[in-house]
């Protein structure tokens, strides 16, 4: 559904001992071949002869990023991707500039190379019938997993090299929520976007290249219509040459809880105004049927709270824009429920949004709503191998690379559908208005943006007045909030 991103998550009321007397152990998809070689390198390939015509994605996961720098490396991870996306040592410029011009996938189109703080991502996607692309794609590969050649002529052109071809995540790490976000956490002041001076001592680069870059530390993932009898012999004849072993241990990435606090922010990149409700939920790893059936009772509790706010607003013929995003983001998962709206219609909407969350809070889900979601999920069951036989591979394998960050066990189809079909077998509209409840009833942080420059809005004002019609009440006295502009926060 456009504006609703929900990533794995976990959360509320422990529905699965109404289903199993024992939880059940989910069993990793057998269609995902591993393996790993002597120097710590590991390769994962997902068969796909069913989408013949389907491009053939790469991933290569490094787990190193900006959290691995030192104050005088700030940069460094950044700098990287730079240096290897624009040289090669063993592919010709002539072969190097053929492979970029048949790696971009128009139709999903992914940066070549995402820093994060805890890892370094590259991506290729070739076409199919092309062993030829696949071959220089692997000697390339290889090459930036530890053949890189820094040089001051290197150097110099990574300097030159397009912002467009490296990516960061988040994609605004100034972004004035995210640095709120921040505080109190491990990666506070390790920015993955931070660039590097002038005065860049290329030898200095690739000692840090040389510490993190190491084969132990790397996998490589591959998803389209190639032969898994043969590549995983190729992957070793080109990869096991790598050297090296991770001997420094990584800063922890950790997050803290959000806190329920007030926040108004002015930002110079904010094009109208964004009221912000993010909440916490229970996180812990999907390794057994217990654990998924809690996520998929809180994973539909979410969606049909985003259904009824979108109808609410529709009803109440209000231009504002919603968004619902929940992910897991290092072991802490949250829910952000995005307001976009003008400054003139801000309060209105806001009252709006309360209003719409304390009756879907105290009357539940209307019995229409529930019918139609719930039909709509056993017709979508009913699909699950067309569909999933119809899934495009780039979409396949980053599915995988959010299973794995997240610690969630990526089941084959026939596990899913049995497992679901109990779910939606027992699921009834008191376990869902149950879900809703325990959710709405939770604290949230509250968070203004407005663009710079605009009449500043007194958000503990909108506060108590959203409160008012959410919590009825004596309210506490709150402080008065911290207003900040956005390129001013720490981090």
């Amino acid at each position: 559904m456009q504006g609703k991103k929900i990533g794995y998550l976990i959360g509320g009321t422990i529905l699965a001992t109404t289903y199993f007397a024992q939880a059940e152990t989910l069993q990793p998809d057998p269609a995902w071949q591993q393996g790993k070689l002597e120097n710590g390198f590991s390769w994962q390939i997902l068969q796909t002869p069913q989408r013949p015509n389907d491009k053939i994605q790469l991933r290569l996961m490094v787990k190193t990023g900006s959290l691995a720098e030192k104050n005088q490396q700030q940069g460094y991870t950044y700098l990287i991707p730079k240096i290897v996306l624009s040289s090669s040592k063993d592919l010709s410029s002539q072969k190097l500039e053929n492979l970029w011009y048949n790696a971009v996938d128009s139709k999903n189109p992914l940066p070549p190379a995402i820093v994060s703080y805890d890892f370094t991502l590259y991506s290729l996607s070739l076409p199919n019938n092309r062993p030829e692309l696949l071959q220089d794609a692997l000697i390339w590969l290889s090459d930036i997993a530890g053949g890189a050649v820094f040089t001051p002529q290197t150097l110099a052109q990574a300097m030159k090299t397009s912002e467009h071809l490296v990516s960061t995540l988040p994609t605004d790490v100034q972004d004035p929520v995210w640095r709120m976000r921040l505080q109190g956490s491990t990666l506070l002041g390790h920015d993955p976007g931070a660039h590097v001076s002038t005065s860049v001592d290329v030898k200095k680069v690739e000692e840090f290249y040389r510490q993190w870059y190491t084969p132990d530390a790397m996998t490589l993932y591959v998803a389209g219509n190639v032969d898994s009898r043969v590549l995983p012999e190729r992957l070793n004849q080109v990869f096991s040459s790598l050297e090296g072993k991770r001997q420094t241990p990584v800063v922890v990435p950790i997050l803290l809880p959000v806190k329920a606090e007030t926040l108004g922010v002015e930002s110079d990149k904010a094009k109208q105004d964004r009221l912000s409700l993010v909440w916490n939920l229970n996180w812990q790893p999907i390794n057994n049927s217990q654990a998924l059936l809690q996520h998929w009772s809180n994973e539909l509790a979410r969606e049909a709270f985003y259904r009824y706010l979108q109808l609410w607003l529709k009803e109440k013929q209000n231009n504002a824009k919603l968004d619902l995003d929940c992910r897991v983001v290092y072991q802490r998962a949250n829910c952000y429920l995005n307001l976009d709206t003008s400054s003139d219609k801000l309060t209105e909407s806001t009252l709006y949004l309360a209003s719409a969350l304390a009756s879907l809070r105290e009357n539940g889900l209307p019995q229409e709503q529930f019918n139609e979601l719930y039909n709509q999920k056993r017709l979508q069951l009913q699909h699950l191998f067309a569909v999933y036989a119809r899934t495009d591979t780039d979409i396949l394998i980053n599915q995988r690379l959010l299973s794995q960050q997240n610690n969630v066990i990526d089941i084959a189809p026939e596990q899913y559908r049995r497992l679901r079909q109990m779910f939606l077998s027992s699921l009834t509209p008191q376990v869902l208005n149950k879900e809703l409840k325990e959710m709405l009833s939770q604290e949230t942080a509250f968070i203004l943006v407005q663009p710079k420059g605009e009449a500043v809005v007194d958000v503990n004002q909108l506060r108590n007045s959203f409160n008012q019609i959410m919590r009825p009440g004596p309210l506490p006295e709150e402080p008065k909030p911290e207003v900040v502009k956005g390129k001013k926060i720490e981090g």
